[in-house]
This record gives C-alpha cells, structure tokens and sequence, in this order.
C-alpha cells in the first residue's frame, strides 16, 4: 500500500524536481543512461523505474550490470538465468540498505543481446528515411562507448553512413552546399574519410562547373575551400600523367570516388592545378604576345606542368615570328637564340632571314647609307656575303664617295680598278697574272708591252728599230755597250698597235754580241 503524501507537500520545488527527473529517467531505461544520473539517485529512492542493460555477473540472490556500482538484489522468486543470457530488463526500487544504495529488483525479463537488438531494429528501418537511421546509429554509439564495444561502435558508423547516404539520394538536385553539410556530417561522426571526402570533392567539383559558365569566373575562393578540405593539393607531383590525368578532368566525380587514400592527393592537386591554371591564364594577352610571363607563372605555381611552360613560351615565339618586321634587332636575334636553344635550326635562321628580307623590301631607292647598315648585317648575323656584297655595291653607285661601302667592299675581297670594282674571283685572276707577278718581281716576260717593261725595268739604255718579215721590231738594251746587261726583243705585226716582248736575252752570259735580226727603221 503506496503511502499518501501530505497535500502541503506537492507545494515544495523539490518535489517538483523528483518528479520532472523521474520522467527523465523513464525516457532512457539504460544503464549507461542511469548512471549520467547518479548523483540525484538519493532523490528518487522509493521510485519504481525500469532499467536495461549488460550483465556482469549474476547468483541466486542478486545481479550486477556491467560498468554500474550498484547490487540489483531480488526482492521476489529468484528467476533462471545462464551464461547465455547477455542483456536484461529489471523493475524496480533504489533503497537504503545500512546507508549504502540499492536496486530491489521486483521482476527480470531476458533481452536480446545489443547486437542481435541493432540487426532486428535495422531491418524495420524505412531505408529512404535518414532520421531512422541517425536514431539507430546514435543508440549504438552511446551504448558501444559506454560498453567500448568496438564491434557495435563499427555498426554504428555503418548506420550513419546509411543515413548519410539516404540523404544524398533524397537530393533532387546537387548542390555544393548542401554536399558539404552532409561531408560535415559525415566527418563529425568520424566516418571513413574516404566517404567524407568524396562528398567535398562533388561539392567543389559542381562549384567549378558553376564557375566556368561565368564570364570572368573567380577561382580564388575555391581554390581556398579545396586547399581547406585538401591540404595535399598545394604539393607539387613528382612529374605529370598526362593520360591518367585527362581521364580524371572527363570524369572528375567518379573517378574520385574509385580512387584510394594513394591516389587521391594526385588527383586534388590536378583539381587544384586547373584552378590555379584558370586565374594565371587570365593574364594571358590576345594572341600569345606575354607567354614567357604566363609560362614563368606557370613554372613557379604548377611546375610539374612542363607541357604548359612549353605550349605559351611556345605561343609566344609565333606570336612574335609572325610580326618580325615590328621587332628591334636584339629582340630578333634572342628569338633566334631561343629557337636554336630548342634545337629548331631552320626557324632560327628563317627569324633573320625574314627579318633582314623584310628590312630589305623598305628600303628606299636612294637610301645608300641604310644599304650599308643592312650589309653589315647580312654579314653579321647571317654571314650572307653574296647578299652584303650587292647591298654594298648598290649602295656605293648611289654614293661612289662612301667611305664605308668601299672599306666593306675592300675586306671583302673587291678591288676598284679604273672606276669599276672587280670581284674576288676577279681580283685573283687579275693578281695571279704573270705579267703583273713579273712587273712585282721586277722581271721581264714574254708577251709584256712596253709599258709593262718600263715598269718592271725602267727605261732602256738603248733601244734599237728594226723591220723583218713585215714586223717591226725593237731591242731594248740595258746596260753599258761594252757590258750589256739585257737584250729584250719586242715585236708587232702590222696588224696591231702595240710592241710585245717576244725574246730576252743575257747578254752577260752571250760569247757575242748580240744582233738585230733584221735591218733598223729609221
């Protein structure tokens, strides 16, 4: 028989406590519930509660829970248990038993293990509802960390990623924002970061989408969230996989979602590398004209994209190719270097050809100082001689007096001979003639005029005329009459107009004198 409380007594604010903590502990029958409250035990001795948990031990008299103080001793029929039995319910009262705490266990009903309760409640669950999943895995969760029960914590982060999941297929469409609420989640239930991580790669994934339908998109903040979420993606790879890469851009979702802990941090910095890619390619000029400064971004922020470095550095060498006539002489001749450096010969020399064949078309047809600038550059730069020589030439017929065409044509090899510049080749011929070696030696030889002996020898001693078979003849003596040195005999037919030396004789080395062939004219 209850005992009757005095009216006066439902007045009192303690009561009141009593009361709202009782209903308190009717929501959580658990033990692990139970013992949260163990400090207002003494409060609601007397009150009959129902509570539920894992055995510990257990004899005729009493039972104990797992992780509770407390003995439950049987205040009726003492009931039947074995080692089977894993989870029981016991309803009864806390008392005073000489000061020291109590459960009176009035009646015991056997559970089903936490295990065996978890797979029966999982299979009533409404797959498409999250809440009853999130329900489930929360009761595993506490019950598994107050048991630390590994295997039930396990289940429990299954049912979470069922509710995760039941959420993410309810999503009519997907939106970044609500994928990162559910990769939240997901990371603080301390699921498999593979699954959390999924769920901020989509997410960023679809705001990038969202960012290249812009006009002038802003990578700046998403390369912030990604390096948030991926920290990895800031470190350079070792070297580019062009294929495996191309493949991830295709497809960026799913193939993440396939990929392992090893090969995601590549596939990020690819993400990472594109935006990045984005914001340095808007300072790219039309046509190309600055792609050594993009390339050099390039080189700095995304290094292992050598394919990139050359594709604008690349850019730019057509860019500038395509408008040499514009270009001062040592940017041509750096961009004939840079050819070479790449080991394209032909485009190095087609850059200064074309410049020089350009420079060429515009010059003016009086203009012959620009004629001896540009031969100076045929010479330089190409060594194109046969195209310097005939700028020069040209340019000393407009300017016979120019001091620097003549000293160019002069180391080439031309000489000026009676107002006419004779070739290299001429020049040869002409300095490889006898009688001009002769006249240098200061000899004669046969077939010299004159003129020619005058210059080698001087003028002769003596000369005698003379006329024989209808030539006319002279000896020009050198050398006293009684020691005479030189005989030289030089004859011309009536046809033609100058004396040629045809004999020479030693007199010194004659036994006689020597005799005109023929009879003296005059």
């Amino acid at each position: 028989m209850k005992k009757q409380i005095p009216k006066w007594f439902f007045m009192c604010p303690l009561f009141c406590l009593i009361l709202c903590q009782t209903e308190m502990f009717g929501a959580d029958r658990s033990i692990e519930y139970f013992m949260s409250q163990r400090d207002q035990w003494k409060r609601v001795i007397g009150v009959t509660q129902t509570l539920e948990g894992r055995l510990s031990t257990f004899n005729s008299k009493s039972v104990r829970f797992r992780n509770c103080p407390i003995p439950f001793h049987f205040a009726g029929k003492t009931p039947k248990l074995d080692s089977t039995v894993k989870n029981v319910e016991v309803t009864g009262q806390l008392s005073l038993e000489n000061g020291r705490i109590i459960f009176m266990v009035k009646s015991l009903q056997k559970k089903p293990s936490d295990r065996e309760y978890f797979v029966r409640e999982e299979t009533k669950i409404d797959r498409a509802k999250p809440r009853e999943w999130y329900a489930l895995a929360d009761w595993a969760k506490k019950r598994a960390a107050f048991y630390d029960d590994k295997e039930l914590a396990q289940k429990a982060l299954a049912a979470y990623k069922n509710g995760i999941e039941a959420e993410y297929r309810q999503l009519l469409v997907k939106q970044p924002e609500l994928l990162l609420k559910l990769a939240d989640r997901a990371q603080q239930y301390q699921l498999d970061p593979l699954f959390y991580e999924a769920l901020h790669h989509e997410a960023l994934v679809l705001d990038w989408q969202q960012l290249q339908k812009q006009k002038n998109p802003k990578y700046d903040t998403l390369s912030s969230q990604l390096l948030k979420y991926f920290p990895t993606a800031k470190t350079p790879q070792k070297k580019d996989s062009p294929e495996e890469r191309t493949q991830y851009l295709k497809n960026q979702i799913e193939v993440f979602q396939k990929a392992d802990k090893l090969k995601r941090p590549g596939l990020v910095r690819w993400f990472y590398s594109e935006l990045l890619l984005g914001e340095i390619l808007k300072k790219l000029a039309t046509g190309g004209s600055n792609g050594f400064e993009i390339a050099a971004l390039i080189t700095k922020q995304i290094p292992e994209r050598t394919d990139l470095v050359n594709r604008y550095q690349n850019m730019q060498l057509d860019f500038d190719f395509n408008r040499i006539n514009e270009l001062p002489r040592q940017y041509i001749l750096d961009l004939s270097q840079e050819y070479k450096q790449r080991g394209n010969q032909k485009k190095a020399k087609l850059t200064l050809t074309n410049w020089l064949s350009g420079r060429q078309k515009k010059l003016e047809a009086n203009d012959a100082d620009g004629r001896v600038g540009l031969a100076r550059d045929f010479l330089e730069i190409l060594e194109d001689k046969a195209s310097a020589e005939k700028l020069l030439l040209e340019a000393w017929n407009l300017n016979p007096k120019s001091t620097e065409a003549m000293t160019l044509l002069a180391r080439l090899g031309f000489m000026l001979q009676n107002n006419k510049w004779l070739t290299p080749r001429e020049v040869k011929a002409y300095r490889d003639d006898p009688i001009r070696k002769a006249i240098r030696n200061g000899t004669v030889i046969a077939g010299m005029t004159r003129a020619q002996v005058k210059k080698s020898l001087g003028a002769p001693t003596q000369i005698g005329r003379c006329m024989s078979g209808g030539e006319i003849n002279e000896l020009w003596i050198y050398g006293e009459a009684t020691n005479q040195s030189f005989i030289i005999q030089l004859a011309r037919k009536p046809s033609t107009k100058e004396l040629k030396v045809v004999r020479i004789k030693n007199a010194q080395l004659s036994q006689s004198p020597v005799k005109a062939e023929s009879e003296p004219v005059e």
